[in-house]
């Protein structure tokens, strides 16, 4: 389980906003609906799913610059017409693709709809945690790479409490950097920690300029 500062540090969203897509928030309004059904109100923790999803969601927002509204609109016709209980962090995303963002652009789509010529192309951000960052099991996401594959920096729920570690090792990222700002030379924190050269150097610069 990851707490909701947690999930926003990993997918770069602020705490208030997990905390909306996940409870659902009021304005002078009314009460706006959740993005995510089923979590519980008095739940201050996420499931790996509902981590990913929300990096799914955060990237759909920041990608086709949509609305709380027009994303949440997506997820449950997602949910409903292919019968998916967690649309955004399931294999069969990368299937759909295109159909997602059509979806989004037409509210209420049944299936003629979303199989129209004009659909739309699944938003390059998007796509990139679907080929590049995930590992599915059984269809549903278990392994993400916060940064592609190409980096072996891996978040598994099984592996060191779900925190970024290093693939294979089981160290935390948190582990490395703080090791760096306590003065440690990196070829000591690599060989202590026995990695391959440049991994630790590697991690710094992510850690400082994207906060795996």
């Amino acid at each position: 389980m990851y707490s909701f500062t947690e999930v926003a540090h990993l997918s770069h969203v602020s705490v208030s906003t997990v905390r909306n897509w996940l409870r659902g928030y009021s304005t002078t309004q009314g009460k706006i609906k959740p993005l995510f059904k089923g979590h519980l109100e008095e739940e201050k923790a996420c499931s790996f799913l509902e981590l990913i999803e929300i990096v799914v969601a955060a990237n759909f927002r920041k990608a086709e610059h949509a609305s709380f509204q027009t994303v949440r609109r997506a997820y449950d016709n997602a949910k409903h017409i292919y019968k998916l209980d967690h649309p955004f962090a399931h294999l069969e995303l990368r299937a759909i693709g295109g159909h997602i963002v059509h979806i989004i652009r037409v509210p209420g789509a049944a299936l003629k709809a979303v199989d129209q010529p004009e659909q739309y192309t699944i938003p390059d951000l998007v796509q990139q945690i679907i080929t590049d960052q995930l590992d599915f099991e059984h269809e549903l996401a278990s392994r993400w790479y916060p940064v592609g594959k190409s980096v072996p920096i891996v978040v598994d729920p099984r592996i060191s409490a779900g925190l970024p570690v290093i693939k294979g090792r089981g160290v935390t990222v948190e582990a490395i950097y703080k090791r760096f700002k306590a003065d440690q030379k990196i070829d000591f924190i690599e060989k202590d920690f026995e990695l391959e050269p440049g991994i630790v150097e590697e991690v710094i610069r992510l850690r400082e300029k994207v906060g795996i």
